[in-house]
């Protein structure tokens, strides 16, 4: 795993729950910009997960069964954070995305350590 890219997925998504969290305390819903935030935000995951799953064979993990369950698992809350605040057009919807974006970016944390600590 690159992990200088980890880190700049990381900070995009913080950087995303940020806007969307100041969206959501001026009461606003989300708007386009935003929403092709989340996109770019998720297409980084998706290259992150295939750089990782390609490379977890050769890492010598301790715990690589939970190293992957991370990779795929945190494909998942952003999409679901998207589809929320595209149906809840109001400050609710600015709130989920928020949420699901520091959910993105605490679990590609946690991926980040598994890989340090486990021998990668």
């Amino acid at each position: 795993m690159f992990i200088g890219f980890t880190v700049v997925v990381i900070a995009a998504g913080l950087l995303l729950a940020g806007w969307a969290g100041i969206w959501a305390v001026r009461r606003r819903p989300t708007n386009d910009p935003l929403m092709v935030g989340a996109i770019a935000v998720e297409v980084l995951l998706l290259v992150q997960a295939a750089i990782g799953l390609i490379k977890v064979s050769g890492a010598g993990l301790v715990e690589p069964v939970t190293f992957i369950a991370y990779t795929l698992g945190v494909l998942l809350p952003l999409p679901l954070g998207f589809y929320l605040a595209r149906i809840e057009r109001t400050r609710w919807g600015s709130v989920s995305l928020a949420f699901t974006a520091l959910v993105t970016a605490v679990m590609t944390l946690r991926m980040l350590q598994i890989w340090r600590t486990t021998g990668g």
